[in-house]
């Protein structure tokens, strides 16, 4: 398609291959992670918001600081135990060194001699780190985002292309079902054979959910949760911006989720640009983000038909347009009787910013025989009668809003069509939030959540995420290690 902005969409086969291999600076072993978490200086931010021990009761064996580094090195290791059988004596000399240099001889001298058993983090984990979870997890993303900033994502002296945004400028986000902690759905089963009673240890929290979209469904049994993240070229900078438990089974719930953190984290990211999603996002939910000014990358449902769009005579020419694949196409009558929609050149992608909302249009150049034409159409948000109203600029009359003609323009007009070379090169950055949930089923042992309930369920999230954006942090300052204002604020020297 000859001036498109866009550009015409490739084959499968002629795609050029967009993967690169890791370098040795990209690998990481456990024993660099573990040292990742042990000189993050989040995690001992967010030990001195935990609540003071009691005066009354057994005294305090360890410093708050120790449990949250627990909870980051057992989503490197694999479990809790493997986390604490790794405190060796020598490892161990590491932690109180590490919390020397981070919290004060203080709070060094009030460790002891040894690690903490796993009783003891498992005691500390119910009565102090899941009933803070919310404290916690607030401040994690108040830092995450200066976080993602200082380490170059989201600048906001950077040009923007609206039609290809770069990488480091969108938003990606899913969702994903951990395997529950065991395969027992009920507490007592009866053994067909011998009628005896069988005890069974039962998640919960865990329900079922549905996977892999409307094609290809499948039923998983866990908890699920929501991430949203940024990165750069480099896959280990990764920087999580929040984890979000979905309570419900269907796509609406988690859509929604996402849509309300993705307006948060807009308002906290000027330089924010879009987000790239899957197809649980529908219409009602682009449209909610086309007006905040966010692009919104994702692919069409399946359900989603050719309509027809409006009939344009603009003089002696007629054009019957249709919304088809996302975008204007019009309506070719062929000489066998049948008809072809040939899609309209998009020469701009226009974004106008206003007081309460944004607007986004695609400025068509519609060829003619009598003289190519340009028309300007709304796409991305379906209009309402609190919009302001729009009006013929040939005739006066007062054009009725998409409520009024029963047309959901956020379903049917993409701001990046799906059938193009544009979306065809942002769209993959969505495989992002894909290596992100492989790198959670890693976590965990036997690739099955390791704790049971909800509110410890939280706390291994909350360690998750502080052990991906500990080791991003300390590739960033690998990768800088001039002491720039960037760097001070990462390394601890400035408070965030």
């Amino acid at each position: 398609m000859p001036d498109d902005i866009f550009g015409d969409a490739l084959p499968q086969g002629d795609r050029p291959s967009r993967k690169r291999q890791l370098t040795d600076r990209d690998q990481r072993t456990r024993d660099d992670r573990i040292d990742d978490c042990l000189n993050y200086p989040l995690i001992y931010e967010l030990a001195e918001l935990l609540p003071p021990p009691s005066a009354v009761g057994c005294p305090r064996g360890y410093p708050p600081v120790t449990y949250l580094l627990i909870a980051a090195m057992m989503t490197v290791t694999g479990s809790k135990r493997s986390a604490l059988g790794t405190l060796s004596p020598k490892q161990w000399r590491s932690v109180r060194s590490a919390v020397r240099r981070h919290a004060g001889r203080r709070a060094a001298i009030l460790l002891p001699a040894e690690a903490p058993s796993r009783h003891q983090y498992l005691y500390a984990e119910n009565k102090l780190l899941a009933p803070s979870f919310d404290l916690l997890q607030e401040r994690f993303e108040d830092y995450a985002v200066q976080q993602a900033l200082a380490q170059g994502l989201f600048p906001t002296n950077s040009p923007r292309n609206w039609a290809r945004p770069e990488r480091r400028q969108l938003l990606a986000g899913d969702a994903t079902v951990p395997k529950a902690p065991s395969k027992a759905e009920r507490a007592e089963t009866d053994d067909t054979t011998t009628g005896e009673i069988r005890t069974h240890r039962v998640d919960p929290a865990a329900r079922l959910y549905y996977e892999n979209g409307e094609d290809k469904k499948t039923v998983v049994r866990g908890t699920k949760w929501f991430f949203a993240s940024a990165r750069d070229d480099g896959y280990w900078q990764r920087v999580i911006l929040t984890v979000q438990h979905v309570a419900g089974g269907e796509y609406e719930d988690e859509a929604a989720i996402a849509v309300r953190s993705f307006a948060r984290l807009h308002a906290q990211l000027p330089g924010a640009m879009g987000v790239v999603y899957d197809g649980a996002f529908r219409g009602v939910h682009r449209d909610v983000l086309a007006r905040r000014g966010l692009l919104v990358v994702n692919k069409q449902h399946g359900s989603v038909i050719p309509r027809a769009y409006e009939l344009l005579r603009p003089g002696r020419c007629r054009h019957d347009l249709w919304c088809d694949q996302g975008r204007v196409a019009e309506r070719i009558l062929l000489d066998d009787g049948t008809s072809h929609l040939l899609p309209v050149p998009v020469i701009r992608l226009e974004h106008r910013e206003g007081v309460n909302k944004s607007r986004w249009y695609h400025l068509l150049r519609i060829d003619c025989r009598y003289g190519p034409h340009t028309h300007r159409v709304p796409v991305g948000i379906t209009t309402t009668s609190a919009d302001r109203a729009l009006c013929d600029s040939t005739t006066g009359k007062r054009i009725p809003n998409d409520t009024e003609r029963d047309f959901h323009r956020a379903e049917y007009l993409q701001q990046i069509p799906e059938a193009t070379r544009a979306h065809q090169l942002v769209y993959p950055y969505r495989s992002d939030a894909e290596s992100l949930h492989n790198q959670l089923d890693q976590s965990m042992w036997n690739k099955r959540m390791i704790s049971y309930g909800l509110d410890r369920q939280k706390v291994f999230m909350l360690g998750f995420v502080l052990a991906q954006n500990a080791t991003s942090h300390r590739m960033h300052l690998e990768r800088r290690p001039q002491d720039t204002p960037e760097t001070a604020v990462l390394s601890g020297r400035v408070t965030l």
